[in-house]
Parts: C-alpha cells; sequence; structure tokens
C-alpha cells in the first residue's frame, strides 16, 4: 500500500505580494484504507507562510470541519496536522490558508517537497506571486421594448435612439467580450443586432423590416475579467 498526495487546482496558486487565497490537497492510497491520525506535514516555498489567524479545513461533501493545527515551524512556513481516514478515493479535501510576503518578488514559487504524507511519499507545491489572473466573467439579462430590465443584473440600460439599447457593465471585462443576442418571443419578425462591444458596454441594435424598431431581447456576454478581492 502506497499514498498519494496532490495540490487540487488552480496549480499553480497565484498571489499578489501580501495577498492571501487557500490552496487544496487531495490524499488517497493506492490500496485498502488507512485511519485517521497520519500527519500531513505542509512545507511552503520561501516567500510564502501560513497565516496567525490561517485554518486547515476538511471539506466532504456539504460539511467543513476545522482541523486543528499539530505545529508551526519556520516562520509560518512549516506546518504539520492529522489526516481523516484515507481510502482509495478521496472523500473529500483539505483547504489551507497560504499568505505572500508584502515583499516577495513576482514569480513561479514550486516546492518539490511540499507535501509529505507517511515515511517517504511526498509531492511539490507550486506556487506563483504576481498580479492576480483574470477569470471567466459573465454578464446576461432580458431586457423589454421600452428598456426596462426584466431579469439579469451586473449591467444597465443607458438612453439610445430607438431601437438601440445601450448595456453598461457594472464591472469591466478585461478586454473585449463575445456577446450574443436574441429576441424575445413576438418580435420573431424583427431582426437583433450587436454593435460597438467593447470592455465597458455594447449596443444592441433591433429592427423591423430593416427600420430601427424597438423590441425586447435577451443578451450574454462572456469574457474575463479581473477577479473578485
Amino acid at each position: 500500500m502506497a499514498f498519494i498526495i496532490t495540490q487540487g487546482s488552480p496549480n499553480p496558486l497565484v498571489l499578489p505580494p501580501g495577498g492571501h487565497a487557500s490552496f487544496t490537497i487531495e490524499v488517497k492510497v493506492d490500496a485498502g484504507s488507512v485511519g485517521a491520525g497520519e500527519t500531513i506535514r505542509v512545507k511552503l516555498p520561501a516567500g510564502l507562510f501560513f497565516p496567525p489567524t490561517g485554518q486547515i479545513r476538511y471539506i466532504s461533501g456539504g460539511s467543513v470541519e476545522v482541523l486543528p493545527v499539530e505545529s508551526l515551524e519556520d516562520g509560518g512556513r512549516l506546518v504539520r496536522f492529522k489526516a481523516k481516514a484515507i481510502g482509495i478515493q478521496p472523500q473529500g479535501f483539505y483547504s489551507i490558508n497560504v499568505q505572500a510576503l508584502p515583499n516577495a518578488a513576482e514569480g513561479d514559487r514550486i516546492q518539490p517537497d511540499g507535501l509529505t504524507i507517511g515515511a517517504t511519499t511526498t509531492a511539490p507545491l507550486s506556487f506563483r506571486v504576481g498580479p492576480p489572473q483574470p477569470v471567466e466573467h459573465k454578464v446576461y439579462g432580458t431586457v423589454d421594448a421600452n428598456g426596462n430590465v426584466l431579469s439579469g443584473d451586473g449591467f444597465t440600460v443607458g438612453p439610445g435612439l430607438t431601437g438601440a439599447y445601450k448595456i453598461i457593465f457594472a464591472k469591466l471585462f478585461a478586454s473585449r467580450p463575445t456577446v450574443l443576442a436574441t429576441l424575445l418571443k413576438g418580435g420573431e419578425r424583427g431582426a437583433v443586432s450587436v454593435e460597438s462591444v467593447n470592455t465597458g458596454l455594447f449596443v444592441v441594435q433591433t429592427t423591423t423590416n430593416g427600420a430601427p424598431a424597438p423590441l425586447g431581447f435577451s443578451f450574454i456576454a462572456i469574457g474575463l475579467a479581473a477577479p473578485n478581492p
């Protein structure tokens, strides 16, 4: 029987200097099972540490259990805690707080023996100190012919010419998003087009027989944006 321990996604985990986040690990065995009580050692790369108010959580199904820290050494870089019961399939995962030093230089941080369980089983930990990476961002909603928002959030409707609806995002996209729009039921004889798309807004133009006309529509905008603080 052998242990298998791995860092979860995202890998590498990105933190800005001075920033904090949580990373996950999974543990299993290749045969049989092991009762609770095995020690897991977490060794963080230089420039990262387990914060004084940090927590180690075991998440299984809908339950979250805060686990006690067995030992904390080397300025918070070395943390030990006891594992839950281990089987051939993970029944849950561990979430561990981590923080970057305020003066940590930007770049990759890899600790080859970052995770250890048992006498010889190790796995690397991978982090990156740098600006937060963009994440997927979606804005969608439904607007009636008079420009009233029927559903959705994260946007407002600005004034425009007849049949033109300016959709203004509450949060800027990092780059030009992809936008799709469709007419509501009852506007089948009309047409809809998306124009002037940029990171902060776009314009929906609705027409009937080629002439601008007010019609209701739904839309979705998908792209990348800065993560929430």
